[in-house]
């Protein structure tokens, strides 16, 4: 399945971009925004916002709105329910 060229871009998808300057939640580093700011399609696969739990759904965290943060597609993929710390924030 191909991945959209640009994020959602909806009032709670640009609050969370704005409050977290563009950034991953996890690592720190930033994200780019649409397909078109990456060399190749493969890169934006790994490299695109997607939305995150703090809590993972897995580990009992709610799906709503102070649950969830930015965070680079391979980032929260990585992150699994294994790192549902305290407040689930992980940087680098």
């Amino acid at each position: 399945m191909s991945q959209p060229i640009t994020t959602t871009d909806d009032k709670f998808f640009r609050s969370l971009w704005e409050s977290q300057q563009g950034c991953c939640a996890l690592c720190g580093k930033s994200m780019p925004r649409s397909r078109f700011e990456v060399a190749h399609a493969t890169i934006w696969k790994r490299e695109r916002p997607t939305f995150d739990h703090i809590i993972p759904r897995a580990a009992g965290g709610p799906d709503r709105a102070e649950n969830l943060q930015l965070a680079h597609a391979r980032c929260n993929k990585r992150k699994g329910k294994d790192q549902a710390a305290s407040d689930g924030r992980v940087r680098t």
